[in-house]
């Protein structure tokens, strides 16, 4: 079923996950025991006793030396990030015709999800896992189509006869061919149809599938519930020709192999990976070769550090001598083969550590492109098409480049996917634009284009950091990045950092940085305790008056209002988000910032359908806002104890259980304070509460 549908992507991919289908014990003894597998540095074990690993372990191989791992774990992440209902949906014209009790008809859509989800990134790890959780509901349903003892090896053999037949049927192809393939449905349905009436013989995993009533026509309408349900066919495509390609280098000239330590050969990638990457591989390969199992945890311990600052290093471009002046601006071009082997390093060092260490994988990391002090105003930075498709399928967020003081980070993947080229324009700052505000900082402005083609918005933040002038006499927490549009100022806000500004863009104009001192008539009640906070807060953007001059610090605050305060605050913004609110207008004020919001994962719905823009917030649920944001924007980690954090709140009986830990988070870094040794969870907070809140949250420190 699913599992079939990896026949039409890669016939090793299939194997691997209709083995992991099956999930039938090989015997009373585990499978990990039986192949060897042992605890952290299993992938040096013996594994030759069986073809089916030996063939995961030379796809993981080949995903990682063809720099496909990022796109087959990318695919897999848009599958596990479905809604449960929509995984249910998927799956029940196979599940349905299994008959399951209601327990079973859950347990067997989890099992077919998992499954698919392994067959994009298959390894020992996962197969082994798959069989411990579903093998004795598999064998159930076997044993009621007579199928009694159904072992791995059973159904190995017969999926790695579908892999000899399918060989025969797509070898010929090349990538683009397949692509072209998986786009049309008549001609996939009748590859499926080709290979499986090729077969010769009468197999049991055939036998159940008859039992059961499963057909073509069942694999294929879950095959487009698949694809429809994920919506980004580039994310299914990618992760197929990885697939794909991976195979072809399988099966074309032998490989040579590299060692790299603790898991037999590693395929050389066809980039060739630096001098000290290739070391640090040999010399780990060299210690666990020779080390007791007692050692290799210390071993591979030790791996993981060096690992770190291995990449460190890679990623670490100088790129003075790169840089030529063309018609009067400074152009950027890389030499393509040193990056390419920089960023085949970064992700084989890495993929080695998520191999052996999978507790301790690493986080991705940024090429760090420093062009030094660059005289012209207009900069013009490239990445490659290569450059860029090699980052994204691996271990590489994106690229930091460093002109001088100034900084953009620029992603790779998504949106940012094929070559990207940014023009950086300074220019002096005109009282036409600023009026009577005063500006520490050059007029940016930007252009981007991926592919060639010219984008003003995108799903994934730039990050801008742009030097201060002098600063003498003003008020630096009063400074804010304001976007000129139509000659006026849109004040967006940004963090100060030292002697610069740090700004997220989701999308591109023309930027300077002013003091934003402003006043409001009706806030001596609550001066002493929320003015500095309102002016602040007001500053960035992030909160407006009522009216000129009228900030009305009393009212009550709306979860639409608070849920711009906060996307504006904490820099999340990103205007290609949706929603699926049916109370929440696509044309509203507060549209962006609940899609911003919903998207993160900060705010939920009163249901699936009704957010409540209108509502009053309560002190409970900002606090959970604010706590998620945080989590999201500096990755702020969960309260330890949350009984603890509240012990000390008489009310905390009153807390709702899905907000308690936002409270104790908020309660906890004093960013929402209890009064006379109460919380009030469910009061309305004012609009100068959510000021001091907001503010307080701009100075969180990680």
């Amino acid at each position: 079923m699913t599992l079939r549908k990896k026949i039409a992507v890669s016939t090793i991919a299939a194997s691997v996950a209709l083995t992991a289908f099956a999930g039938i014990p090989l015997s009373s003894k585990g499978l990990a025991e039986k192949l060897g597998v042992n605890g952290v540095v299993y992938a040096s074990s013996s594994l030759a006793d069986s073809a089916l690993v030996a063939d995961i372990k030379k796809l993981h191989a080949a995903l990682i030396s063809t720099n496909g791992l990022a796109a087959v774990e990318a695919f897999q992440l848009e599958l596990d990030a479905l809604d449960i209902h929509v995984k249910g949906d998927i799956v029940k014209p196979i599940v349905n015709k299994f008959n399951p009790t209601d327990s079973e008809e859950t347990k067997l859509e989890n099992l077919f999800h998992d499954a698919v989800k392994l067959s994009y990134n298959p390894s020992v790890a996962g197969l082994e896992e798959l069989r411990t959780k579903y093998g004795t509901l598999l064998q159930s349903f076997a044993t009621r189509a007579e199928v009694n003892d159904l072992t791995v090896d059973d159904i190995a053999q017969y999926f790695l006869d579908i892999q000899k037949e399918l060989i025969k049927q797509v070898d010929s192809k090349d990538l683009a061919g397949l692509i072209s393939l998986l786009k049309d449905s008549n001609a996939l349905n009748k590859l499926l149809q080709d290979v499986l009436a090729a077969l010769p013989g009468d197999y049991a995993v055939e036998k159940i599938f008859r039992h059961y009533g499963v057909t073509t026509e069942d694999v294929l309408e879950v095959l487009s519930q698949a694809k429809l349900a994920v919506k980004d066919d580039t994310k299914f495509l990618a992760a197929a020709g990885a697939l794909y390609t991976a195979y072809k280098s399988l099966n074309t000239t032998p490989p040579t192999t590299n060692p790299g330590g603790g898991g037999g050969d590693i395929v050389t990638p066809a980039t060739p990976l630096p001098e000290s990457t290739d070391k640090l591989l040999n010399d780990l390969k060299a210690a666990l070769d020779k080390a007791t199992d007692a050692e290799k945890a210390a071993i591979v311990t030790k791996f993981v550090a060096d690992a770190k600052a291995e990449i460190a290093k890679l990623a670490a471009i100088s790129a003075a001598s790169s840089v030529t002046t063309v018609n009067g601006q400074a152009v950027l071009q890389l030499d393509e083969k040193s990056v390419l082997s920089a960023v085949a390093g970064i992700n084989t060092v890495a993929s080695k550590v998520k191999e052996l260490a999978p507790a301790s994988a690493l986080a991705k990391t940024a090429l760090q492109i420093n062009l030094g002090e660059v005289a012209q105003k207009d900069v013009v930075l490239n990445l490659s098409d290569a450059v860029v498709k090699a980052a994204a399928a691996g271990n590489v967020s994106g690229a930091t480049f460093t002109i001088g003081k100034f900084e953009v980070t620029v992603p790779v993947g998504g949106s940012f996917s094929s070559a990207i080229g940014l023009t950086i324009k300074k220019s002096d700052v005109s009282a036409d634009v600023v009026g009577t505000l005063k500006s520490v900082s050059e007029v940016y402005d930007f252009n981007l284009t991926v592919g060639g083609t010219a984008k003003t918005s995108f799903d994934q933040p730039i990050v801008i950091s742009i030097p201060l002038g002098d600063t003498t006499g003003l008020d630096k927490e009063l400074l804010s990045v304001a976007k000129i549009v139509d000659g006026k100022l849109v004040f967006h806000g940004g963090r100060v950092s030292g002697n610069s500004i740090i700004e997220s863009r989701d999308s591109f104009s023309s930027y300077v940085v002013v003091e934003n001192k402003v006043s409001f008539k009706d806030i001596a009640s609550v001066e002493a305790w929320a003015g500095r906070e309102i002016s602040v807060v007001a500053a960035k953007g992030a909160i407006e008056g009522k009216s000129e001059g009228q900030f009305a610090p009393k009212d009550k605050v709306t979860r639409a209002e608070f849920a711009k305060m906060l996307i504006r605050a904490l820099d999340l913004e990103n205007g290609s988000a949706t929603e699926g609110f049916a109370d929440v207008d696509s044309a509203a004020w507060y549209a962006p910032y609940v899609a911003a919001a919903a998207q993160l994962k900060i705010i939920n719905g009163r249901s699936d359908t009704k957010f409540d823009p209108n509502a009053t917030i309560t002190r409970a649920e900002m606090a959970t806002m604010i706590a998620r944001a945080l989590k999201v924007s500096q990755g702020a980690s969960n309260v330890a104890d949350v009984n603890a954090a509240l012990k000390d709140f008489a009310d905390a009986g009153k807390i709702n259980a899905s907000l308690k830990d936002g409270v104790a988070f908020a309660a906890t870094h004093k960013i929402v304070v209890g009064n006379a040794g109460k919380f009030l969870p469910n009061n309305n907070a004012t609009r100068a509460e959510a000021a001091v809140i907001i503010y307080r949250a701009l100075n969180f420190d990680n």
